[in-house]
């Protein structure tokens, strides 16, 4: 079953493995655009850019979910409660908002308010009704869609694997980090599985690290459940491994050895779920 709507594509197969990209969206809504102060291309390098592409929807062996919105525009990545109350207009929900959340204080949360380079978005605090318009179009269907991938899935296997797949700054790590797997320190997935991953990376002579410096996002942890074999991980993907982060250029090369990495990894993964 393949489909789409404003929020996401997605395909779901007769698989126990679910890939994920929420934060490769690249449609950039015009009464957002309205907004804000910045261009476009001042927008743009906080997408996990191209990470979609890694993984050919011609593959039969597992389901896929892709946000299409912008992670700068609505992050799925966080809880609904990570709003800051003082990017809006008076609403009397604001008691029920996270707003002491390390995103939030950041400015990362549901909503963001700065670019990758600190660039501030909203030049005055925006309608309430602007959030809830968000949050009802694009986070919520989102993730209702995540909750419909599972059930099926574990309607059909006792086990199933998700990957929520992003790519990162490099200015964020280290030279000795290509790849960080996280699993919020084996409490979303078994720690047999991180190791399994771990390795399929290492084989392609990756730098791996694990739950350092981050631990799995919202996703991971709100979905991720071992007990119930619901195993959730968070790859993110050093971007200077596979494009030029000023102008934003695959390298083409690098790009497919990853692809091809990536392909190698699912073979790995389903191997794991059918044994």
């Amino acid at each position: 079953m393949k489909n789409y709507s404003n929020a996401y594509e997605f395909y779901i197969k007769n698989s126990p493995l679910l890939i994920m990209t929420p934060h490769s969206g690249r449609n950039y809504d015009s009464k957002f655009l309205k907004y804000i102060n910045l261009n476009l291309n001042e927008l743009r390098n906080t997408e996990d850019f191209c990470v979609d592409h890694l993984f050919s929807q011609n593959n039969k062996k597992f389901s896929f979910l892709n946000a299409k919105f912008p992670r700068i525009f609505v992050d799925a990545n966080r809880s609904p409660l990570e709003i800051d109350k003082n990017m809006w207009e008076d609403s009397n929900l604001k008691n029920l908002f996270n707003s002491n959340s390390n995103k939030v204080i950041n400015g990362i949360g549901v909503f963001a308010k700065y670019n990758l380079f600190g660039k501030y978005l909203y030049p005055s605090k925006l309608p309430f009704s602007e959030a809830k318009w968000r949050l009802l179009n694009y986070y919520f269907p989102y993730h209702k869609k995540i909750r419909e991938i599972i059930n099926i899935t574990k309607n059909q296997y006792k086990k199933m694997v998700a990957l929520d797949c992003h790519s990162m700054s490099s200015a964020l790590v280290n030279d000795k980090t290509d790849i960080v797997v996280s699993n919020v320190d084996n409490k979303s997935s078994s720690k047999e599985l991180l190791t399994l991953i771990e390795n399929s990376f290492k084989h392609y002579s990756y730098k791996t690290k694990t739950n350092n410096p981050f631990k799995g996002g919202f996703i991971t942890s709100n979905y991720g459940n071992p007990k119930k074999n619901i195993h959730f991980l968070q790859i993110e993907i050093n971007k200077k491994l596979y494009m030029n982060e000023n102008n934003m250029k695959l390298k083409k090369n690098n790009f497919l050895k990853l692809k091809v990495c990536f392909d190698n990894l699912i073979k790995d993964v389903l191997r794991y779920l059918y044994n």
